[in-house]
């Protein structure tokens, strides 16, 4: 029995709030690039660990910076449940379809002061090996590394709380874990 879909759409808000603090982030390392000898201090006092440093910063939040534009100019869902999975399109790393039959188990977690929705699969690699881009793929095998899955949700970029949503994908998973084993 097919379940209704539910759909969680991106907030443009703090969508918009993200951009605007990863512009911020890239500037900064864009003037600390340019004014590099000035910023030597006793603990750094290479200006070209600094400019790589700053490379790195401009890259990291031009990626997250992209990233969110993207989403927000392709209008789509956040997040999509309904009775195969969960399709997810919240963040730079999403995954795509997470199926009910691969999920073997929801947690919480919370990093930076940030809480996340770990989503426990039986095959991490397959999700780690279908995402294209490199930064993502490093990202997911940091998330594997560290919480033992590669799969995170978090509400930074939705329309919901981090409790409803907690609470609304363990109803669902409880709900469509058993009807959809062999899918």
């Amino acid at each position: 029995m097919e379940s209704s879909k539910i759909e969680i759409p991106l907030s443009k808000g703090k969508m918009i709030f993200l951009i605007l603090g990863c512009l911020l982030f890239v500037f900064l390392g864009v003037a600390m690039f340019l004014n590099a000898e000035g910023m030597q201090t006793r603990r750094i006092n290479n200006s070209l660990i600094i400019r790589i440093i700053s490379i790195i910063g401009v890259l990291f939040f031009g990626f997250i910076c992209i990233s969110v534009v993207k989403k927000i100019i392709k209008n789509e869902s956040g997040l999509i449940i309904n009775h195969l999975g969960i399709w997810d399109n919240s963040s730079g790393v999403s995954v795509g379809m997470i199926k009910w039959s691969d999920v073997i188990g929801i947690r919480k977690a919370k990093a930076s002061g940030t809480n996340f929705i770990l989503i426990d699969v039986n095959n991490p690699d397959f999700y780690i090996n279908n995402i294209k881009g490199s930064i993502k793929k490093q990202a997911m095998k940091a998330n594997m590394r560290k919480y033992n899955t590669p799969i995170s949700i978090s509400t930074a970029g939705l329309k919901i709380s981090f409790k409803n949503l907690e609470e609304l994908i363990e109803h669902e998973y409880k709900t469509n874990v058993n009807t959809n084993i062999n899918l």
